[in-house]
C-alpha cells in the first residue's frame, strides 16, 4: 500500500450529566470540560446531543427551552471559543424563525457559527414539532483537517459514510443522546442481586465495545470522534453516556464506556491526538 501523508490534531469529546431544561446547569458543565479540554491541548471538543437544552420532545418543553443561535447561552460559548482557541460542537434544540430543529452548533473562535440540524427524526422528535434538516452534510476545518457531523440517525443516512469521503471529510464526528428506557438504569445497591447482576454485565459489555465502526474508520481512512449524552431525564429515558475516539487506521485512542448506574455518572472528558490521511 502506498504511504499517504498524514494530518495529526488534537481533539476531545466530553460528556456532561444532562439534567433537561437546566441550560444553566448544562451550560456550566460544557464551559467546565471545555476549559479542560484546551488546557489538554485540543484544537476541538464535542458533546452529545441536546446537551444543553437536554433531549425531552414535549411540545411545551421544546417550545420553553429551545435556543437560537444568537441566545445568551450560546454567545457565552462563542466568547469562551475565542478565548481559548478553542472550536466547540455543542447539541441543542434549536428555535430558528418559527421552526424548531434538534442542531449542533459549531462555535470557532473568529466568530464564525455553523450548524448542523439532524436529518433523520424519530417519531417523538417529530411528534414534539421538531423539523427535518437537510441531509448535506456541512463540512468544516480545524487546523487544516475536514470535519462532518452526523447527529445520531443520521448515520443512518444511506451511503452517508462514503458520501463524507466524497467532500473530502476525515473526521466523522457522532454527536448522539443514545438514551434507552428507564428501567435500563441500575441504583448501585441493586448489584448485589444476581440477576441484576448479570443483565448489567451484559449492558456493559455493550457499550465497550467498538463494533464494526472500527473497521468503518479502517477502510474508509477516516477518524471518527462519538459521545452519547448522559443522564435521567426524569420520564422515560436514561442516557448511560459513552464517549468513543477512533483513528483513521481504525483504533482506540481514548474511550470512556457507558454506565448503567446512574449514581456513577460524571461530567467526563476524553481527548487524543488523531492521524489522518491528506485528501486531495
Amino acid at each position: 500500500m502506498t504511504d499517504l501523508a498524514h494530518k495529526k490534531i488534537h481533539v476531545a469529546c466530553s460528556q456532561i450529566v444532562c439534567r433537561p431544561g437546566d441550560i444553566a446547569g448544562n451550560g456550566r458543565q460544557v464551559r467546565q470540560l471545555t476549559t479542560a479540554a484546551a488546557k489538554a491541548g485540543a484544537r476541538f471538543v464535542l458533546f452529545g446531543e441536546g446537551a444543553l437544552t437536554g433531549y425531552l420532545f414535549q411540545p411545551d418543553f421544546v417550545w420553553r427551552h429551545a435556543l437560537a443561535v444568537d441566545s445568551a447561552p450560546v454567545r457565552s460559548l462563542r466568547a469562551l471559543s475565542r478565548r481559548l482557541r478553542i472550536v466547540i460542537a455543542v447539541g441543542s434544540i434549536e428555535r430558528a424563525d418559527d421552526a424548531f430543529h434538534v442542531s449542533h452548533f459549531v462555535l470557532f473562535p473568529d466568530g464564525r457559527v455553523l450548524v448542523q440540524r439532524k436529518h433523520n427524526l424519530t417519531d417523538k422528535e417529530r411528534a414534539g414539532g421538531i423539523v427535518p434538516g437537510p441531509e448535506e452534510r456541512r463540512l468544516f476545518t480545524v487546523g487544516g483537517v475536514r470535519f462532518g457531523i452526523c447527529i445520531c440517525a443520521d448515520s443512518g443516512i444511506p451511503d452517508i459514510w462514503n458520501k463524507l469521503a466524497a467532500q473530502g471529510c476525515q473526521v466523522s464526528c457522532n454527536p448522539c443522546a443514545g438514551g434507552g428506557g428507564r428501567q435500563h438504569m441500575r441504583r448501585a445497591e441493586e448489584l448485589a442481586d444476581p440477576e441484576t447482576r448479570t443483565q448489567y454485565l451484559a449492558d456493559m459489555e455493550k457499550v465497550c465495545f467498538s463494533g464494526e465502526t472500527l473497521l468503518r474508520c479502517h477502510d474508509r481512512r477516516m477518524a471518527m470522534i462519538t459521545v452519547n449524552l448522559a443522564g435521567d431525564d426524569g420520564i422515560g429515558l436514561y442516557h448511560p453516556g459513552h464517549s468513543l475516539i477512533l483513528d483513521s487506521a481504525g483504533h482506540v485512542v481514548a474511550m470512556h464506556p457507558g454506565e448503567y448506574v446512574a449514581e456513577y455518572l460524571a461530567p467526563v472528558l476524553i481527548h487524543g491526538v488523531i492521524s489522518v490521511p491528506s485528501r486531495q
